[in-house]
């Protein structure tokens, strides 16, 4: 026999929260993962190109080494945060854990328990993180739990109140017609939004499309765009205010589809020409705020009016401002006012995701449902406040780096450390699970089988098999909570008698799935010839009216008014600028080497790139600062330390910290990971979403 045939290739995915799902497959010899391949022989098309895996998914085998990873239960010995822990065996785990539950329940109610749950281990049927921990708790009580969209909250609310809903933007295929691309905060060489986005950039380049990228610093993405225009966090409505000045007061508005399709527009245009306050929007107003050229601003508008099909692609960082509902809000407007909705090669400029194509069998879930919910950017303070009646007690954190993922890293350790116990569902040795009095070890994506649809795509299913044992005494996270549910009596409410095998052979089941094929390749594509959102509502607005009052997109949105903002999607200045002594705003978006904190234990990924402060020459010289000086970047929430990165790819005034990195304090609370959530702080735009990129800080070689 052959070496070759001595390796046996086992499909599988990774289910980070990383803008995709691709397809990976693990070479196996003697039960080792030897190295991650891709499938031969995929259809590999301009239309419906390859999956190809990320750094992030390549990365999975490795992650399978590190010195963090958890391999058996472990107990906290002494205080929280110190990291002392000892091994401790399964039974004695699940006992404590589970008269920790019951105790906690019987003494201040259900309600004392916070169920924190995360992105980790997404899109799978029910096994594996938030989905599994979810279940747990339907069957246990009314509890309290997390909530709220961290990623595109602005973003959602503005579809549901200019579309009625949450609306499936185009396939992202459908770019290759486009003649003009605006990447608007969008950054998919490094955080993908979506599978294949930016090849399908690449490819309405190649064919005469210009691309077009707005954002403060120049990503990576920077090297698919014929232009970067840098812009002020938070100053993005004032841009499109500017833009849509231009395309209205010289006649470029597409008339039809805005007297069609649309309601309100005549309040939002009457504000841009100034005839309430007699300050007209132009390119020379935004100017000062926004850090855009007059000149360029004028000269976009015209491209973005007359370059047919033009899609206009947000990202999400612009959304996460202290007023981030009202640059939600402006870029439907400009896609309207450009007449790009409903066509080939434009765009919704909306979430930019389709979800729920693949119906498939469910777990059934118990009696219960979450009866108080609390931010998932804020959780910390209402805890902090004692302002939660019952107080919370006790948290159960699954698939989360709790401390990292919410804003105010220091505030979310000091959380934690005020309940009386704390567990973790956890595969590394994280800052969160660091402070738990119980820490579960979980298997990786390369130790379970799951069946996983795709991100932000609704037309691929894989049957992600596992590859090699759990490692230790690792367990996915359905059986953790199945014994737990066992040792409180809802055992069976909870199993249904079935193993996790039995359950994805019950979910294979689903009348119409091509099980064949998905067993056979690890994959199931169903996509069709590409779609166009709204292709019908702009043939027929009455015919196939949206689920708004007026059955059109509503430009003007009283609901707003509710929360101290405009009813149209005008331009707010945040009044909490620069505070003093923080003259530099901070920008904190996703890393291609980590998902969230996932990855940052991989030593592989960290060598791909250091982890530094970016900023610019400019503010480097006034400051006495050096390429790779060590130096403190401070705000009101806390300072850390980070290797500096002096580079002219980030406007003047603006400082890039990439998210993600493990939350180390020193004895003196300097943070020593670099983790860019201790500068972030608890401050919610109107409708309760995260203003990470509303943060002033301080860079300096010394505090």
């Amino acid at each position: 026999m052959s070496d070759h045939e001595k390796v046996e290739r086992i499909p599988f995915t990774c289910t980070l929260d990383c803008g995709s799902r691709c397809e990976l497959v693990a070479c196996i010899e003697s039960g080792r993962a030897v190295r991650l391949d891709t499938p031969p022989n995929r259809q590999d098309t301009d239309n419906q190109p390859r999956l190809v895996p990320c750094a992030r998914g390549r990365a999975q085998r490795r992650a399978l080494e590190v010195p963090e990873k958890l391999r058996v239960p472990l107990s906290q010995v002494g205080c929280r945060g110190s990291g002392h822990l000892r091994e401790i065996t399964w039974g004695e785990a699940l006992d404590e854990v589970a008269s920790r539950l019951a105790e906690i329940r019987s003494r201040y109610g259900s309600l004392a328990v916070l169920h924190a749950s995360g992105a980790g281990s997404i899109s799978g049927r029910g096994f594996s993180g938030a989905m599994a921990s979810h279940r747990f708790f339907s069957f246990f009580g009314p509890i309290t739990e997390t909530s709220g969209n961290q990623s595109y909250h602005c973003v959602e609310v503005a579809a549901r109140w200019m579309l009625g809903s949450v609306v499936p933007s185009c396939d992202r295929a459908t770019l290759l017609d486009s003649r003009l691309i605006v990447l608007w905060g969008m950054n998919p060489a490094e955080t993908w939004m979506g599978p294949n986005t930016g090849h399908f950039v690449a490819g309405a380049r190649e064919r005469g499309a210009r691309v077009i990228v707005i954002d403060p610093r120049y990503s990576d993405s920077g090297i698919l765009a014929d232009q970067w225009i840098p812009i002020r966090p938070g100053t993005d409505a004032a841009l499109a205010a500017a833009l849509a000045y231009v395309i209205e007061s010289e006649g470029l508005v597409d008339q039809q589809f805005m007297a069609s399709s649309t309601r309100g527009y005549d309040l939002y245009r009457a504000w841009l020409l100034g005839e309430e306050d007699g300050v007209p929007k132009t390119p020379g107003w935004a100017g000062p705020i926004t850090g855009v050229s007059a000149k360029v601003t004028h000269q976009l508008a015209h491209d973005m009016a007359t370059s047919k099909p033009m899609a206009l692609l947000p990202g999400w960082g612009p959304q996460r401002t202290a007023y981030g509902e009202q640059i939600a809000r402006a870029w439907i407007t400009l896609a309207c006012m450009t007449g790009n909705v409903g066509i080939r090669g434009g765009g919704l400029a909306s979430i930019g995701t389709r979800f729920g194509g693949t119906v498939l069998r469910s777990l059934p879930q118990g009696p219960y449902r979450a009866a108080r919910v609390v931010s998932a950017s804020t959780w910390a303070a209402p805890i902090l406040n004692h302002a939660l009646h019952p107080p919370i007690r006790m948290a159960y954190v699954v698939a989360s780096n709790l401390i990292n993922r919410s804003p105010d890293a220091r505030a979310n350790a000091l959380a934690l450390d005020q309940l009386e116990f704390v567990v973790v569902n956890e595969q590394f040795l994280t800052p969160t699970a660091r402070r738990a009095d119980i820490v579960l070890p979980i298997c990786t994506d390369l130790e379970r089988s799951d069946l996983v649809t795709s991100w932000g795509h609704d037309s691929h299913l894989f049957c992600s098999r596992q590859a090699v044992p759990c490692e230790g005494q690792a367990h996915t996270d359905y059986w953790v909570f199945a014994q737990l549910a066992e040792r409180l009596g809802f055992g069976l409410g909870y199993t249904g008698g079935r193993n996790e095998e039995e359950w994805l052979t019950y979910i294979l089941g689903t009348e119409g799935l091509d099980r064949e094929t998905l067993r056979r390749d690890g994959i199931l594509r169903t996509d069709g010839p590409p779609r166009v959102a709204l292709c019908g509502f702009r043939e027929d607005p009455t015919a196939h009216p949206l689920p708004t009052p007026s059955g059109l997109i509503e430009i003007a949105n009283p609901q707003a008014s509710a929360y101290g903002l405009p009813v149209i999607p005008s331009y707010v200045a945040d009044e909490a600028s620069a505070a003093d002594g923080f003259p530099l705003q901070l920008i904190t978006p996703h890393s291609k080497l980590r998902s969230n904190s996932c990855g940052h234990a991989n030593p592989w990924l960290r060598e791909l790139e250091p982890h530094t402060v970016w900023i610019n020459p400019v503010d480097a010289k006034v400051r006495g600062i050096a390429q790779g000086d060590l130096v403190y970047v401070s705000s009101p929430s806390g300072a850390i330390a980070i290797e500096c990165g002096i580079t002219e790819r980030i406007m003047p005034g603006v400082v890039c910290v990439y998210q993600g990195t493990w939350y180390e304090p020193d004895e003196e609370r300097i943070d020593r990971g670099g983790c860019a959530n201790t500068l972030t702080g608890h401050r919610l735009s109107p409708t309760g979403g995260p203003t990470t990129h509303s943060t002033w800080v301080e860079v300096s070689k010394r505090l």
